[in-house]
């Protein structure tokens, strides 16, 4: 992968895990204490069921975490693979001119 192959998608994942991070952090601000629904017994279960269905496991929180570390190891990958490739690209242009001399 050459550097100028992989910038405009690193810069689109950036981009995607800006966006996801903003998800996250409105669930948390959203969810964190359940949504107030009254004082009796329902109300009190049904606000800490919606809490959970929103930020406990299996919950859209949860996947926009798991989508999140998903594309922050895509963005690692690809840019270790194009410093490698550059670095590939050297030794092999040295090797080549090494054959010349």
């Amino acid at each position: 992968v050459t550097k100028e192959a992989a910038d405009p998608i690193i810069k689109v994942l950036e981009d995607f895990i800006d966006r996801v991070t903003e998800m996250e952090n409105r669930f948390v601000v959203l969810f964190d204490q359940p949504p107030p629904l009254g004082g009796h017994e329902y109300g009190k279960v049904v606000a800490e069921h919606m809490k959970e269905a929103a930020i406990g496991d299996g919950s859209a929180r949860s996947s926009l975490y798991q989508l999140r570390l998903i594309l922050e190891r895509s963005r690692e990958a690809l840019l270790r693979a194009s410093n490698q490739y550059r670095e590939q690209e050297d030794s092999v242009r040295d090797v080549f001119r090494g054959m010349g001399d």
